[in-house]
C-alpha cells in the first residue's frame, strides 16, 4: 500500500516532497470487480481460510515466466501472509477498497512524479497501465519489460536505476 500512502501524503503535504513514485501502483480507485474480489478475500480470512489466500496471492504478483526463478521470494511472501494477523489483512484489503480516485490530484500537482510499471502485471493489466500513463503526461514512466507486480524483486537493477535517475543521483545501485 506504499503507493496509496504516498498519494495521500502528496495530497496533504506536497511542499514536503521532492517527488513521488508509484511503483506498481495506481491513482485509480478499485473497479467494482476488484472491490468484489477483495471482499471475497476478506470473507476467506474472516472464515479462517487465510491459507487459501496464501497459496495464490504471492505467486500471482510475479510474471508467470519469473515464478520458478523467484521461488524463494514467493515462499517468503507466502510465509508473511501466514504470520500477518487476520485483522491486518482485513484492514489492508478494506483500505484498498476504500481508496479514492487520486488522478486529478496527481495531474494538478507540482510534485515531480515517476511511474514504474511491469508490462506483465496481473494486478494492473497493461491496458489499464497504458491508459494511466496516457492520462498523466506530467509523469516520467519506466516500464519493466519482464516484470509483473513485483518489479522491484523481478528486475531490481532496472528499478534501482530508475529511482536513482529520478532522484538525480549518480550513485550506482548496490548489488546483492
Amino acid at each position: 500500500m506504499g503507493g496509496y500512502v504516498a498519494l495521500a501524503f502528496c495530497e496533504r503535504h506536497p511542499e514536503m516532497l521532492d517527488g513521488v513514485v508509484l511503483l506498481s501502483s495506481t491513482p485509480n480507485p478499485d473497479t467494482p470487480e476488484k472491490a468484489e474480489n477483495r471482499r471475497r478475500e476478506i470473507a476467506l480470512v474472516e472464515a479462517g481460510k487465510k491459507e487459501m489466500l496464501a497459496r495464490v496471492a504471492p505467486a500471482a504478483g510475479f510474471a508467470e515466466e519469473n515464478r520458478a526463478r523467484m521461488r524463494d521470494e514467493i515462499e517468503d511472501l507466502t510465509e508473511q501472509v501466514f504470520v500477518t494477523e487476520d485483522e491486518g489483512i482485513v484492514a489492508l484489503l478494506g483500505g484498498m477498497i476504500a481508496r479514492r480516485d487520486q488522478n486529478e490530484m496527481l495531474r494538478t500537482s507540482k510534485v515531480p512524479q515517476l511511474f514504474i510499471l511491469g508490462r506483465k502485471d496481473g494486478y494492473i493489466p497493461p491496458e489499464a497501465a497504458e491508459k494511466m500513463v496516457a492520462e498523466h503526461p506530467q509523469a516520467q514512466v519506466v516500464w519493466l519489460e519482464n516484470s509483473g507486480h513485483m518489479g522491484f524483486l523481478e528486475e531490481p537493477e532496472i528499478t534501482a536505476r530508475a529511482l536513482l535517475d529520478f532522484m538525480g543521483t549518480e550513485n550506482e545501485p548496490e548489488s546483492r
